[in-house]
């Protein structure tokens, strides 16, 4: 798989793109069999799949051959793939794969999770917590049935990533008191005032692109139901996409959702 150069663009600009039919339906169906034999019997909806030495050996000792396996087709689907390359040419250094897994959500009416941002330091406490800004994953994630509108997309607000960059940089370097701003409405009161707001644009170097994120925002948030940022995307296709921005888990409201996932971070 290649990414050009214009596609690079938009990924750095908007903090995603959807790649159309990446996977074909014999990879498909070998990976949602995966899922299956993962999580048949015990009732969960996420598989991990060991990455590390130490994880392998663990699988060795328990005899858990079945996951060995399964996550030697998943490296070697990645390799194939050129993943590694992709994020290397992101990041502009050498990148690391810190996790792959597998998750299913079955049809439900509740999204599968509400607007916010990653790496959002929602577990701080303290501003020695605060991790520099540019610690954050690139996300590959495979869709493996049809998404889209309030039925399992991964609804994004492009150019987010931006703002909360620009965030976490005015916090790590103590230009502004720490509060968790997971949540869109959090993150909006975060930036609102009036000393924060400042420091902000001044990282962001933009009140424009600043006003213009806080005015999307806030449609979110007095209309929850809004899906203007939402999209179809078939079983096969790929969403990369900076996890720093404002995204959610829609609701997958017409049937079960199924993924994959590869997260890279840079070294």
């Amino acid at each position: 798989m290649i990414i050009n150069s214009s596609e690079f663009e938009n990924l750095k600009k908007d903090g995603l793109i959807l790649k159309k039919n990446v996977l074909d339906h014999d990879i498909i169906k070998k990976i949602k069999e995966m899922i299956k034999l993962n999580n048949e019997g015990k009732g969960v909806s996420e598989s991990h799949f060991p990455i590390t030495i130490k994880a392998f050996i663990i699988k060795l000792i328990k005899f858990d051959f079945i996951k060995i396996k399964h996550t030697l087709f998943l490296l070697n689907l990645k390799n194939k793939l050129n993943l590694e390359l992709i994020a290397k040419n992101f990041f502009n250094k050498n990148s690391n794969l810190d996790m792959v897994d597998c998750y299913r959500n079955k049809i439900q009416k509740n999204e599968i999770l509400p607007w916010h941002s990653d790496q959002a330091y929602s577990g701080a406490k303290t501003i020695d917590r605060i991790a520099p800004a540019d610690q954050f994953y690139l996300k590959f994630l495979f869709y493996l049935t049809d998404v889209g509108p309030n039925n399992g997309c991964t609804s994004y607000i492009p150019g987010s990533h931006k703002i909360t960059h620009a965030v976490r940089s005015c916090l790590y370097e103590n230009k502004i008191k720490y509060e968790p701003f997971w949540e869109i409405s959090d993150l909006v009161n975060l930036i609102n005032k009036k000393d924060n707001y400042a420091h902000i644009v001044n990282k962001l170097g933009s009140e424009i692109e600043l006003n213009d994120f806080l005015n999307k925002a806030n449609l979110i948030i007095m209309n929850k139901e809004n899906n203007l940022y939402d999209y179809h995307a078939s079983a096969g296709d790929l969403l990369i996409f900076n996890e720093g921005g404002l995204h959610k888990g829609s609701k997958p409201s017409l049937n079960e959702r199924l993924v994959l996932r590869y997260l890279y971070s840079q070294q």
